[in-house]
């Protein structure tokens, strides 16, 4: 089957995903050191970019990535449970909301948590689960560890989820650095804009639909292409956002849509089929191998598998010639089709399909 539609993930692909990462630390950082009142626990990460990834070191963060957390709010999730279920002595006996979960934490901790070996050990203990399941097994240990029983705060999407998406987004609107005497975070590309364009450019005019599966909010996605004169290429009708993954949950009263559910995936592919058909399991389970996902991590490959398409990846996700060959060796078990250095060699690949 002919090639004709190309579906990209952006984060490590296109754009960076350094921002949202800096986002999750810091909100870390905030959660400890603000609300919890363990000052200097992470030094000056408003001002100090080596302070700030020392929060939660890169390969920690791809280890993470490397279990399907594609999420960066659950990422955020999972480093505010994980830290929290290390505090010595903590515990929370009952709360109502989060503020009251908060303040019993603070009043009763002994000090800070072991970290980052806090997250090295819950990794290791929990080395079979992926995804959602790793996410809300760090919302169970931190529950298990405080003796706290109410199980709806610490759900995934539960109130304690919520409150950190939203320190989360006040980082990255740059509300927060600016609170806190900062400069706001800025996006990135994964490779020099100029050559992203090139290569988009090349793949429009040799007739490939562009379009793209991605954890962001539509505003986010139209904001980072759109600053980079890049929005252009892409099909409007062919992005699959987090925001039709919220809107078909709430439509259908489910959850757990997010990547890599096949949903948005599915949502780019056939952007006028009712969410109750792309739910499908035989619709899903229909072969496409006209269309090639292009991303960056297992996730994608998860994706574009329960949709029946193809699927390639770049290594341009991580930093280091060590976190690569992790990668590499992640997405070779994944059974990507190929692994490419980054998308200026989609068009290469792409002509020895034929």
């Amino acid at each position: 089957m002919k090639i004709d539609t190309l579906i990209f993930d952006m984060d490590g692909v296109i754009t960076t995903e350094e921002k949202y990462w800096a986002c999750a630390r810091l909100t870390l950082w905030e959660l400890v050191t603000q609300t919890l009142g363990a000052s200097g626990t992470f030094g000056d990460p408003i001002h100090d970019p080596e302070a700030r990834e020392a929060i939660a070191p890169d390969e920690l963060i791809y280890a993470l990535k490397g279990r399907a957390v594609n999420s960066n709010w659950d990422i955020a999730f999972v480093l505010a449970c994980v830290y929290l279920s290390g505090l010595p002595d903590a515990t929370v006996i009952s709360a109502v909301d989060v503020p009251d979960f908060l303040e019993a934490i603070r009043d009763t901790m002994a000090g800070p948590s072991l970290w980052p070996q806090t997250l090295v050990d819950f990794l290791a203990e929990t080395h079979g689960a992926k995804g959602k399941a790793l996410t809300q097994e760090a919302g169970n240990r931190l529950r298990r560890t405080l003796d706290f029983s109410n199980e709806d705060l610490l759900r995934v999407s539960g109130p304690f989820w919520w409150y950190l998406h939203d320190r989360f987004q006040r980082f990255y609107s740059g509300e927060a650095m600016r609170e806190y005497g900062g400069s706001p975070l800025l996006d990135g590309t994964a490779i020099p804009a100029d050559q992203i364009e090139a290569t988009l450019k090349k793949l429009r005019d040799g007739g490939y639909t562009l379009g793209a599966a991605t954890g962001r909010p539509r505003s986010e996605l139209d904001d980072a292409l759109g600053g980079l004169g890049l929005l252009d290429y892409f099909d409007s009708r062919r992005l699959g956002t987090l925001d039709v993954v919220r809107q078909a949950e709430k439509k259908l009263g489910i959850v757990g849509l997010e990547k890599p559910h096949p949903f948005c995936l599915l949502h780019a592919i056939h952007p006028n089929t009712a969410p109750e058909i792309l739910l499908d399991e035989e619709f899903q389970k229909t072969r496409r191998h006209n269309v090639v996902v292009v991303g960056d991590a297992t996730s994608d490959v998860m994706m574009a598998k329960a949709a029946g398409c193809r699927a390639i990846c770049v290594l341009t996700g991580v930093r280091g010639e060590a976190a690569r060959q992790e990668r590499l060796q992640l997405l070779v078990h994944a059974a990507a089709e190929a692994i490419l250095d980054d998308i200026t060699h989609v068009p290469d690949w792409l002509e020895g399909q034929v």
